[in-house]
């Protein structure tokens, strides 16, 4: 004889094996994705299949597609719009660079102002302060450009070159001016 459970307890218990099983049923990939995806990877093209199928799956245009011609299609849609993306990236990029460009530009006087003063036996405060302020910009830029539009920082170790080395001339300029001009 058979016993059946009916039990309100056993619905919550469903419910979450259906919704663990939902999202894999929702990126299952088609058999024109699958084609195609094996098509290319048995060519060897420089995409392997998961990869390949990774992708596509992901896209509704390419998990509608019946045949390759739909696939591909599909295929050049997303990397059109990944290309834009870039553009408006490398767009942003220029921009906040640009911006970095002219930190890095006043830092650079900022530096010859102190070397001037320093080899002028000049170690008041607005000397210091031209050195403080040039140890930052590195900073600044960093700032901008993550908190910018791009949200990308290409040349991050230069930052953090310039900020170390910068620094270390700040500190050692306010270490010779807490001891005086050298006789």
């Amino acid at each position: 004889m058979a016993y059946y459970i009916k039990s309100s307890a056993m619905v919550p218990v469903l419910l979450l094996a259906v919704l663990a099983i939902a999202p894999v049923l929702a990126i299952a990939t088609t058999s024109a994705i699958n084609a195609t995806c094996t098509a290319l990877d048995a060519q060897h093209y420089d995409h392997p299949y998961a990869y390949c199928v990774g992708v596509l799956s992901g896209d509704s245009a390419a998990a509608a597609a019946t045949d390759e011609r739909g696939v591909a299609a599909a295929a050049i849609n997303i990397a059109a719009h990944k290309a834009a993306a870039t553009v408006s990236v490398v767009t942003y990029l220029v921009d906040e660079l640009s911006l970095c460009s002219k930190y890095y530009g006043r830092m650079v006087e900022s530096l010859t102002a102190v070397l001037a003063d320093f080899h002028a036996g000049r170690f008041d405060d607005a000397a210091l302060a031209k050195a403080r302020s040039a140890s930052e910009v590195p900073n600044d830029c960093d700032v901008i450009l993550l908190q910018g539009s791009a949200k990308k920082n290409p040349f991050s170790q230069e930052n953090i070159d310039n900020g170390r080395l910068s620094g270390l001339a700040r500190d050692i300029t306010a270490l010779v001016a807490n001891k005086g001009p050298s006789s």
